[in-house]
């Protein structure tokens, strides 16, 4: 568990392109649950 949170803090620019991918997936999922109802 140490030596992934080790690994995560190498690369924070890595986490902020996962979160941005995250956040795009999120809204896109929202948008597209929003038109099929």
């Amino acid at each position: 568990r140490w030596r992934t949170l080790r690994h995560i803090t190498v690369s924070p620019s890595r986490i902020g392109d996962i979160t941005r991918a995250a956040l795009v997936l999120t809204h896109f999922e929202h948008d597209h649950l929003q038109r099929t109802q």
